[in-house]
């Protein structure tokens, strides 16, 4: 009996895919760890006013993000799928946006720390892109 697996050579176009999602889980650890490190101690120590809830509200949006962009990229984005491909560039494109011109621009936060997301979005959108080009020009 033979016991060998054969594994199926990557379609063309599937590095692409496979780049994307990778830097859309990316994406989504760097916010997840963010929003986790920053949101439990909050929460152990109970927001004490407005300023700390809505502080606490905006790590808690960085962990769903997050967590979107791990699972979408896993299931969706890391075999091409068009669906996939629409809810996180859209999605996390105008997170990051929004973002960059709410914190990154006016100061404050660090430039790097704060530019770091947007670039992994960006190299996460234009791979993803690639994919579906190339998938879809058959």
């Amino acid at each position: 009996m033979n016991h060998t697996v054969q594994v199926a050579p990557l379609r063309r176009g599937s590095r692409w895919a496979a780049v994307g999602a990778a830097a859309y889980i990316l994406w989504g650890l760097l916010h997840l760890g963010l929003g986790v490190a920053m949101a439990v101690p909050e929460i152990a120590e109970g927001a004490a006013g407005e300023l700390e809830a809505e502080s606490l509200m905006f790590f808690v949006c960085a962990i769903v993000f997050g967590a979107q962009a791990i699972t979408v990229g896993w299931c969706l984005n890391r075999v091409g799928d068009r669906f996939g491909y629409w809810l996180n560039l859209l999605v996390l494109g105008l997170i990051d946006a929004a973002f960059v011109a709410v914190m990154v621009l006016p100061g404050h936060v660090d430039p790097v720390g704060g530019w770091s997301g947007p670039l992994v979005w960006a190299v996460a959108a234009v791979a993803s892109t690639v994919a579906l080009r190339r998938t879809s020009t058959r």
